[in-house]
């Protein structure tokens, strides 16, 4: 089955948002250098520093790539700054800078720096109060620095909010997308090989193969993660927010079905591994439908990552109904193979154990495509914070918990006090 809908069409202004596009970094660049250049600027119109860097390079570290690491960013970089100088400030005046009162300084900066969880910027604590504290004047340096930072994280976060950056959802559902070709390229290699007369070779490369994958969903995972900080607190991604939901969803479908493609390898590896268990694989009617069968789990596949294309852009309308059809394929092929194997390995208890693995991999793989394409959470009402119709129900189920927890304790001595009260059975006359 060819892979249609690959590139799906929507409104053109979404699409464009969707798409990273080659020139994602020049965009980038071309922000960040805008925010130091403004900052620096402003800077010389408001701080008595003949050259204000501080500024620009505050800007140039708090514009990132995301509205929200932008607004965190400079939110931790004004507080590292303020809490640093301050310190700085106090120190300065109490004991002056000696290499000792220089240790307390990193020590309390860099402790300060964690309570308040500044994140990434705690190292700067205390940078600024070493460069406040040993200088002539550290009350006109610290208030120097503290402007200069405020003025460069102000242009940062303005500019971020006045041209919000893109929202990268595209390149997430990129990554989702190709973790589902790989596993249907997977399928098609192992139902090719098995047609061809597969050898334990064979099937050790699929269950390598099959590992392998499995170790690609950190690097979906990052990208989901980084497409879901894009649209946070970004108006360009109003109309994208239920991405995050429909992506995350699909990941975990893919997941699960890759553990369920890992355990069908594992299984055709323990097929292969004696003469008895590999005339099964070698028996041309069985092969024949183990090739028709994996053939349609990879088309399955293939449907399900256009699926996904679509889900992610408005205005589109997935086709599940080629899903079902390649499941519905795939099954027909699965109970004919169930059929085979009851007449070949019925006398067989252990080769009848590695069918019943088989299958079951199978039934778990289509049942999670099956599932897993349907719609999620875009279309589930959610109870705002405010409505409080939510607490009811919550102190019953606790309730309830907690009444059956008790129970259950006092069990024990309830059943000692009704064997105290119980008669004694009478004694031998």
């Amino acid at each position: 089955m060819e892979r249609q809908l690959r590139h799906p069409q929507g409104p053109a202004h979404i699409i464009r948002l969707t798409r990273r596009g080659p020139d994602a970094f020049v965009r980038q660049a071309v922000r960040a250098t805008a925010a130091a250049v403004i900052a620096y600027l402003v800077a010389q119109q408001v701080s008595s520093s003949p050259q204000p860097l501080l500024a620009p390079l505050t800007a140039l570290i708090v514009v990132q790539v995301t509205l929200y690491a932008t607004l965190t960013s400079g939110v931790q970089r004004v507080a590292s700054v303020i809490v640093g100088v301050l310190i700085a400030v106090g120190f300065a005046h109490l004991v002056g800078l000696t290499w000792w009162s220089l240790a307390i300084l990193i020590f309390a900066s860099l402790a300060l720096g964690r309570v308040l969880r500044l994140g990434p910027a705690v190292q700067e604590v205390a940078i600024s109060g070493m460069l406040v504290v040993g200088v002539a004047n550290p009350a006109a340096t610290a208030q120097g620095r503290a402007l200069e930072t405020l003025i460069g994280a102000g242009v940062g976060v303005l500019l971020n909010l006045l041209v919000p950056p893109s929202v990268y959802v595209q390149t997430a559902g990129e990554a989702v997308d190709k973790i589902a070709d790989q596993l249907s390229e997977l399928l098609r290699s192992m139902a090719r090989e098995i047609q061809q007369g597969a050898s334990a070779e064979n099937a050790n490369s699929w269950l390598s193969e099959a590992r392998r994958i499995d170790r690609e969903f950190v690097r979906v995972d990052v990208a989901l993660a980084k497409a879901e900080d894009s649209l946070r607190m970004n108006p360009r991604g109003r109309q994208l927010l239920h991405t995050r939901l429909i992506l995350r969803s699909r990941m975990d479908t893919l997941d699960h079905c890759a553990v369920s493609v890992r355990s069908l390898c594992r299984t055709l590896v323990e097929l292969s591994g004696g003469p008895h268990r590999r005339a099964l694989l070698s028996d041309e009617q069985l092969t024949v439908l183990l090739e028709g069968l994996l053939s349609c789990l990879a088309d399955s596949f293939d449907t399900f990552g256009a699926i996904v294309t679509t889900e992610i852009t408005p205005d589109t309308k997935p086709h599940r109904d080629d899903l079902d059809h390649a499941l519905a394929q795939a099954r027909m092929h699965r109970d004919a193979a169930a059929q085979l194997l009851r007449s070949r390995v019925w006398r067989d208890p252990q080769g009848w154990e590695l069918a019943g693995a088989l299958l079951a991999a199978v039934d778990r793989l289509m049942a999670d495509l099956q599932v897993g394409t349907r719609p999620s959470g875009e279309n589930r009402t959610v109870t705002p914070h405010f409505q409080l119709g939510w607490i009811p129900r919550l102190v019953a189920r606790r309730g309830a918990t907690t009444v059956r927890a008790i129970r259950k304790w006092m069990a024990p001595a309830a059943q000692s006090r009704r064997r105290a009260t119980l008669p004694s059975p009478p004694g031998p006359s």
